[in-house]
């Protein structure tokens, strides 16, 4: 990641140093009670090392200043016993240094130190503040948190617009920043805009940034044209004002160079490389972030380029030529990306913690292994099989490396919105790992690279979910003090509330920006508060830091080991077809307790849409005029993904219980709904569809490792049922904010018929219409073992934290707003092994990739409840209580949960008329976590009844033969 903010150091310098004079004058007066020539000898040192430090900065000796900068600070510290104004100017620079050395770590708790310095000195409304957050934010750019560099370089803004006039340039400079950052996180039409109105009022010097950062955007949303013009403006501009050989000319040729590689015009992109390179060398080493990129499109140009040749033997020799050149490039790339590694042999790569840029590590490793696996697939074209097993492993070699800096990025994001994006952003290195584990798979029939891909497969799964509930259970084992806990969860809250506030000011139609700007420095600062409390937690408590951190998933010997005879795990991992690639995979593990099979399908745009399809089908408002062709459709579309999902596995799957661990889009459609045949579609009739439910009892889990390792639970909590069914008359709450729901929430009439239903088969508490409270809820659910929801629920896309479930109106006496959002039931300690959430679309939320849906179900997961039962729509109320009635009624008998649910909704298409078979009725119910059964089976305790009775016979009639004898 390059930077472009190099201005935004230099103010901070000159500015920070124009003012030593007056802290020199002032070190004189205020300090009259010491020895008087021993202080001036000091403050004379001082100043000494200062300036050595800035001489050291301007000719890019960052170790130096590191050392010169050092002294200055431990000697102001002896000078002064408390905290002092003069202490921020070697703070600052010690930071810079740091980052310019890639000890990003280092560098952000020096900035954190001059942040507290000044909030000491002034208050936390000081603009000098702007500076150190703008080169936090930088910092963590680097590190390639994007999601912090976007907080600290909005606060920065914040900061320096307190005093907007004598900021007027780094106003400009900040809001350069911001709008990059929103174009790191890929928000490109809010970056244009704000680019686009900025320009105009930026000097020639920052109209520079600009012009690049429009021609990075261009290149991104796939407008080559703008992206060149942009370009050429930068290199026009940067040439007037700092010469052909400048520092920022050098990096924008860098990344010109990537473009043209990317659209194809590789001799023009050879051209620019040299230049770049030319005057790359002359301000950076040959270890550094900057040279690796130099290297790394070096080697992207012998990669891409195309190989002519008249003959097939040609292409081939020409071919491997040019990978075996790229080959050589992207392993020097690693050792100018890397400290303490200078190994130009192909076996090698990084050890963990050598990076200078661990980002700049991960893209190198993820082209090295691309490269190789290219190499591999050119070996198996010409029948070279040994070589291509070799350079296969080398390359998963390589990408498992990858993965393994993928999990120590994450481990320095606090942020869970940090980590959804590195997950989203990096899902296409653990398809690749899972890819070539595949090839290895086919090539050797050797099954240790199966069980291989079965790990990356898990390490893509809900790694911040998992992060999250390991965390969990890190503090549990890690000796947390209690209020240390209680002071996160306080931080935690704060900042899920601020947030929605802030998301609702933003919905009104005319938004109060004094509120904006008050939420979002609220936001900033608990932010900050969490993120300084989890480093005191990892600093202080290594037995927490070393469990929240491991980096095991379960592996394939171990799921065996857990699931029974009659179960099978069916995993799959999806890469869907592009624009550039038209064919997709599916990658597929199915395990049982004695059997591993590794397969893959290939798919193209149809497979998509046909999970489109048959989503809108039985989600579909309209399911009452449901026509033929809308039949057919849904017909087709169920048993072509059948064909594709489980057609080649369902010999090996004959009698078995399914858990099925969804991947991407599959996360949103019952595997209930898919067909086994295709049937016959010239009459309309749901009843005798060949349904897979009528074959298999499923569950679902978002990943092997959270279901075996963490969703096991005995029963602890003393009561059974705990089960709330609202009333909504008389509502008179503000739903303004929710279009869906703007006239009000409707009645569901049947919830109440539901709960009694339910209390026939389970004993507990049951609250219906205005008992059915959000309070008494909370001071409650933690003592029962099944929690029953039977409400509606208000989905939000956007920030899925904030989706909710509708309590009752709570009493005018009340705390409470009788809205449970997901951020307040993560914080609940719940003992129930179920909850059943039967409500209206508690399984839908925003897809994340690399996470999966992130719906209200994960919050009660991550409380402790192992199992969820939820809907993927919005089920009909009638339908529904009768479903639930006979889950119930089968999970009183000891059936497990998946088995309970199936035969409820088998049950239902048996007794159902032709309308009420539609799909929309029945499926939208899943299980999601640990389907053990609950309670003991009637069956057993019937044959443990016979086998007693048929003991007593047995004693009666050896008792009448002794007797008779007698």
């Amino acid at each position: 990641m390059r930077e472009k903010n190099l201005k935004v150091y230099k103010v901070l310098i000159n500015k920070a140093f124009g003012v030593s004079v007056f802290f020199f004058i002032f070190f004189i007066f205020s300090a009259f009670s010491q020895d008087l020539s021993q202080f001036e000898r000091d403050s004379l040192l001082v100043s000494e090392y200062n300036q050595e430090g800035r001489e050291a900065l301007r000719f890019g000796d960052f170790e130096r200043a590191v050392v010169s900068y050092s002294k200055s600070k431990k000697l102001i510290g002896q000078i002064y016993d408390d905290k002092t104004l003069q202490a921020f100017l070697p703070l600052v620079n010690l930071g810079i240094s740091y980052k310019n050395l890639g000890e990003y770590d280092k560098s952000i708790e020096i900035y954190l130190e001059a942040e507290e310095l000044l909030k000491i000195l002034y208050s936390g409304e000081y603009p000098r503040l702007g500076f150190v957050y703008s080169n936090l934010g930088t910092v963590y750019k680097l590190k390639g948190d994007f999601v912090k560099n976007l907080e600290y370089q909005q606060a920065a803004l914040r900061a320096f617009e307190l005093e907007a006039k004598k900021y007027q340039n780094q106003v400009i400079n900040a809001k350069y920043l911001v709008c990059e950052a929103l174009y790191l996180l890929g928000e490109y039409d809010t970056a244009i805009n704000d680019a686009s109105e900025n320009l105009n009022k930026a000097s020639d010097n920052v109209k520079t940034f600009y012009y690049s950062l429009l021609a990075r955007i261009y290149d991104k949303i796939g407008e080559p044209d703008s992206t060149k013009k942009y370009y050429q403006k930068t290199f026009k501009t940067l040439i007037t004002i700092e010469g052909e050989d400048s520092y920022d000319l050098g990096l924008e040729y860098t990344d010109y160079t990537e473009f043209l590689l990317s659209v194809g015009e590789y001799e023009e992109a050879l051209k620019y490389a040299q230049l770049s390179e030319g005057i790359v060398k002359k301000y950076f080493t040959l270890k550094s972030q900057q040279y690796s990129d130099v290297m790394l499109n070096y080697a992207d140009y012998y990669f891409k380029r195309s190989s002519s040749a008249s003959v097939i033997a040609d292409f081939y020799s020409k071919r491997k030529e040019d990978l075996d050149e790229a080959l050589k490039y992207y392993q020097r790339a690693l050792v100018a990306g890397a400290e303490g590694f200078n190994s130009l042999v192909i076996d090698d790569n990084p050890e963990l913690g050598q990076e200078v840029s661990e980002v700049q590590v991960l893209k190198a490793l993820n082209k090295k292994a691309g490269c190789l696996e290219a190499i591999a697939d050119l070996n198996v074209s010409s029948s070279n099989r040994q070589d291509a097993i070799s350079n296969y492993n080398l390359a998963l070699n390589t990408i498992e490396r990858a993965t393994e800096l993928i999990h120590q990025i994450r481990t320095g994001y606090v942020s869970e919105d940090s980590q959804f994006f590195l997950a989203e952003n990096q899902e296409s290195t653990f398809i690749d790992a899972v890819g070539l584990s595949y090839k290895l798979f086919q090539q050797t029939s050797d099954f240790s690279y199966a069980e291989k891909g079965f790990e990356f497969a898990e390490k893509s799964k809900s790694a911040s979910f998992l992060a999250a509930v390991k965390d969990t259970k890190a503090k549990e084992f890690g000796g947390i003090p209690d209020r240390l806990i209680n002071r996160e969860n306080y931080l935690k809250m704060n900042i899920s509330n601020y947030k929605e506030m802030l998301f609702e000011e933003k919905q009104n139609s005319e938004p109060d920006s004094a509120r904006i700007e008050l939420f979002n420095s609220k936001i900033f600062q608990l932010g900050e508060q969490y993120g300084q409390l989890v480093q005191v937690l990892e600093d202080s408590f290594p037995n927490y830091y070393s469990f929240k951190y491991q980096n095991d998933v379960v592996g394939v010997a171990e799921v065996q080991k857990r699931i029974n005879e009659r179960t099978a795990l069916v995993e799959y991992l999806i890469e869907e077809p592009t624009e550039n690639s038209k064919e997709g995979q599916v990658f597929k593990f199915v395990i049982t307790s004695d059997e591993l099979r590794f397969t893959k399908e290939l798919i193209d745009s149809s497979f998509v849409e046909n999970i489109e399809s048959v989503y809108q089908f039985l989600t579909s408002s309209a399911y009452l005029f449901t026509g033929l062709e809308e039949f057919k459709g849904y017909a087709v579309s169920a048993y072509q993904l059948y064909d594709v999902l489980l057609d080649n596995e369902s010999m090996f799957l004959d009698g078995k219980d399914l858990v099925v661990v969804p991947d991407d889009k599959l996360a949103y459609i019952p595997f209930d709904a898919l067909l086994s045949e295709l049937p016959d579609t010239s009459k309309m009739n749901f009843r005798t569809l060949p349904y897979l439910v009528k074959d298999y009892s499923i569950s679902y889990t978002y990943s092997a490792t959270l279901l075996y390792d963490y969703f096991e639970k005995d029963k602890t909590a003393k009561n059974d049922l705990l089960a709330f069914a609202p009333s909504y008359e008389g509502d008179s709450r503000d739903y303004t904010a929710n279009a869906e729901y703007r006239a009000g929430l409707l009645p569901l009439p049947a919830v109440k018929k539901e709960v009694e239903f339910i209390h026939k088969y389970v004993n507990g508490d049951v609250f219906l219409d205005s008992l059915a409270q959000e309070g008494r809820f909370k001071e409650m659910a933690s003592d029962y073992d099944i929690l029953h929801l039977a409400m509606h629920t208000i989905v939000n896309d956007t920030l899925p934290m904030y989706s909710k479930l509708a309590f009752s109106k709570p009493y005018l006496t009340g705390t409470e707003d009788g809205w449970l959002n997901t951020n307040e039931i993560y914080t609940m300690d719940l003992k129930a092994r179920m909850a059943v959430l039967s409500a209206c679309n508690t399984g839908s939320g925003k897809l994340q990739k690399g996470e999966g849906v992130m719906s209200l179900a994960r919050g009660f997961l991550y409380a402790g409840c192992p199992s969820i039962v939820m809907t993927l729509w919005e089920v009909e109320d009638e339908s529904g209580a009768h479903i639930m009635k006979d889950f119930y009624k089968f999970l009183s008998k000891g059936k497990s949960k998946n088995e309970s649910l199936r035969s409820a909704k088998l049950a239902h298409i048996e007794n159902a008329d032709p309308l009420k078979a539609h799909p929309h009725y029945w499926l939208g119910y899943v299980v999601v976590g640990n389907a053990d059964p609950l309670f003991g089976s009637k069956d057993f305790y019937f044959i443990l009844i016979i086998f007693g009775v048929i003991i007593l016979l047995f004693i009666d009639q050896i008792y009448r033969k002794r007797k008779a004898r007698d």
